[in-house]
């Protein structure tokens, strides 16, 4: 799917409030609200817009341990089985896989450290090649793909 300057200015705004509806939308970008539908819909229908979603303060929901760790997946086995397993280890909110060394950045929360620990050693119960264990201090998104998406647009 071709997207145009529009169709990246709609996104940037469903990325800073997804709750936002057509109207709101349209009044910001100057465009109908039946364009700006037509345009989600569109976006939804070929997979660009896959979900919406809620942003959570783990924190405030009594989770204040944040650790990112990076971690070599085992030789044996298949990535997908190695991912589905980490996947439902607790705590674990975002895996990312890649190429090179580490293969994998996982981002786990907890309420304490006993809980970070249960996991790094379900994780490596998988075999899995611990690099490092970080404590998120905390993480700065806000704003940042909306911008980003306003960017390419070219406004």
């Amino acid at each position: 799917m071709n997207l145009d300057g529009t169709d990246l200015r709609i996104l940037a705004e469903l990325a800073e409030n997804s709750k936002a509806s057509f109207v709101e939308i349209g009044r910001k970008l100057g465009l109908h609200p039946n364009v700006v539908g037509y345009r989600v819909n569109r976006l939804e229908d070929s997979g660009i817009i896959r979900e919406y979603t809620t942003l959570i303060d783990f924190s405030k929901l009594g989770l204040s341990e944040q650790v990112l760790v990076a971690a070599n997946f085992p030789s044996a086995g298949s990535r997908d089985d190695i991912l589905k397993q980490i996947s439902e280890i607790p705590g674990t909110v975002n895996i990312i896989s890649s190429l090179g060394s580490p293969e994998g950045l996982l981002f786990i929360v907890a309420r304490n450290k006993e809980d970070v620990n249960a996991a790094l050693s379900k994780l490596r119960s998988l075999n899995m090649d611990i690099h490092f264990a970080s404590s998120v201090i905390r993480t700065y998104d806000e704003g940042r793909l909306g911008t980003f998406l306003r960017t390419i647009a070219g406004s």
